[in-house]
């Protein structure tokens, strides 16, 4: 399903131009967001080093190849394979799907609007051989 959603948010940015990518993060932030909050309930995290081990668990059970290093409260993470199949993309259209993943944190964490910052280092869309970015409470 998400590979479907990835190809239509390509298609869309492909079509459209940039001006649909603050669309894309705003849906997808929302989505992110009520993801969190049934993860909260699961997960109870007392951190964010527990909640992004947490994370790195679920993406590597369903398929995900992923791994995190914590330091100085700041988390590395390393996904070796996008759920939304964007491949050789687009860059722009990562990182605007991405503020799923930084909005599932702020949910998960509780944290307020603003709280949380996740930057993409490298980028599978924009055809590095892996995804890294890091996460950091603000």
């Amino acid at each position: 399903m998400q590979n479907l959603q990835g190809k239509m948010c390509v298609a869309m940015y492909e079509g459209l131009g940039p001006q649909v990518l603050p669309i894309i993060e705003k849906v997808y932030g929302e989505y992110g967001f009520e993801v969190g909050l049934g993860l909260k309930e699961k997960w109870k995290p007392g951190g964010l080093d527990e909640a992004i081990k947490a994370f790195v668990r679920m993406c590597n059970d369903n398929g995900l190849p992923s791994e995190v290093e914590m330091r100085d409260g700041v988390a590395s993470w390393t996904g070796y394979r996008c759920p939304f199949g964007i491949e050789n993309t687009h860059r722009p259209v990562c990182e605007a799907l991405m503020a799923m993943d930084r909005e599932l944190f702020r949910a998960v964490l509780g944290l307020d609007s603003g709280r949380m910052e996740f930057t993409i280092d490298k980028c599978l869309a924009a055809g590095d051989e892996c995804c890294k970015g890091i996460f950091r409470l603000l």
